[in-house]
């Protein structure tokens, strides 16, 4: 049913705690998760720029990687690890379309209203365009 899940990850409780629920199902359906952490760099930055900053959020998405990968220790089925560029919910849900991805789990991050007026929710955005079911976690407390 669940033959690859794509599991966002940015660094939060929340990406844990949707890490913790992938894993669950993966074990039960066999699934193959792929991890991925989407570094957004900012507009007004270019690698000729601003290389120390660019360098920075690079590595700091290698961290976050890094980190998601010790919760996937002792578990039997495949992991892959992914690190793009761009806009996290559009990168997603183009990645999730591009794939064939049959489950995306995600971290819901508690944001203001202000806040998402503002700068808008990834999650929000995959839910809307993804091509597939998309569960999000909204409760750290797993």
């Amino acid at each position: 049913m669940f033959k690859k899940i794509l599991v966002p990850i940015d660094g939060s409780a929340e990406a844990i705690a949707a890490i913790t629920y992938a894993r669950e199902i993966a074990e039960k359906f066999n699934s193959t998760i792929t991890v991925i952490h989407v570094i957004q760099h900012p507009a007004y930055l270019t690698s000729d720029s601003h290389p120390l900053l660019i360098k920075s959020l690079d590595e700091r998405g290698n961290e976050i990687i890094a980190q998601a990968l010790t919760y996937f220790k002792n578990f039997e089925g495949r992991v892959e690890t992914r690190i793009e560029y761009g806009h996290p919910g559009i990168k997603i849900t183009e990645i999730s379309k591009e794939h064939n991805y049959s489950l995306i789990i995600m971290g819901r991050r508690g944001m203001s209203d202000i806040a998402k007026l503002l700068i808008g929710s990834v999650s929000n955005y995959v839910l809307h365009y993804a091509c597939c079911p998309t569960l999000v976690i909204q409760d750290t407390d797993y």
